[in-house]
C-alpha cells in the first residue's frame, strides 16, 4: 500500500513538472519593442532590444498548434506548450530560440503579419507598415 501511494505522488510530481517550467511573457521585452515600433521612425531590430544569447525567432498566430509547429520546424518548445496561444486570439506569441529549443517568450497585441517563418537573428528586422500591421523587413 504504501509503495502505491510513493508510486502514485511521484506520477503526479512528475506529470505535473511540465507546468512549472513554463516560460512567461517577458512584459518588459513586449513595452520595449512597442515603444520602438511606434516611435517617428517605425522600425526596430530586434537584437538591439534583447539582452539574452538567442539565434533566431519565431512568430505564432493566435490558434497557433505548438505541436504542429515542433513537427514544421523541427524545434522543442516543450516549455511554452501551456501558453495558450492555441485556444486565443488576442496575441501573437514571439518565440525566441536558442539551437531550436524556446528561451523567453513575448506576447504582442494582434499586429503582426501572419506569416509562420523561422527569422534568424541577423534578419530580426521588423517596420511598421500600411494599417498598424508589423511586417518583416526584407
Amino acid at each position: 500500500m504504501k509503495k502505491s501511494i510513493i508510486t502514485t505522488h511521484l506520477f503526479f510530481l512528475i506529470f505535473s513538472c511540465q507546468y512549472f517550467f513554463q516560460l512567461e511573457n517577458d512584459k518588459n521585452l513586449a513595452e520595449k519593442f512597442k515603444k520602438e515600433i511606434y516611435k517617428e521612425n517605425n522600425n526596430v531590430y530586434f537584437s538591439s532590444l534583447t539582452n539574452f544569447d538567442w539565434d533566431s525567432l519565431i512568430i505564432l498566430g493566435p490558434y497557433s498548434s505548438i505541436e504542429d509547429v515542433e513537427k514544421e520546424f523541427k524545434l522543442d518548445l516543450t516549455n511554452i506548450k501551456q501558453n495558450g496561444i492555441t485556444y486565443s486570439d488576442y496575441y501573437n506569441l514571439i518565440v525566441f530560440l536558442k539551437n531550436n529549443k524556446s528561451i523567453k517568450i513575448v506576447e504582442i497585441n494582434k499586429e503582426f503579419d501572419q506569416q509562420r517563418v523561422l527569422i534568424s537573428k541577423e534578419n530580426s528586422y521588423f517596420k511598421l507598415g500600411l494599417g498598424g500591421i508589423i511586417v518583416l523587413e526584407e
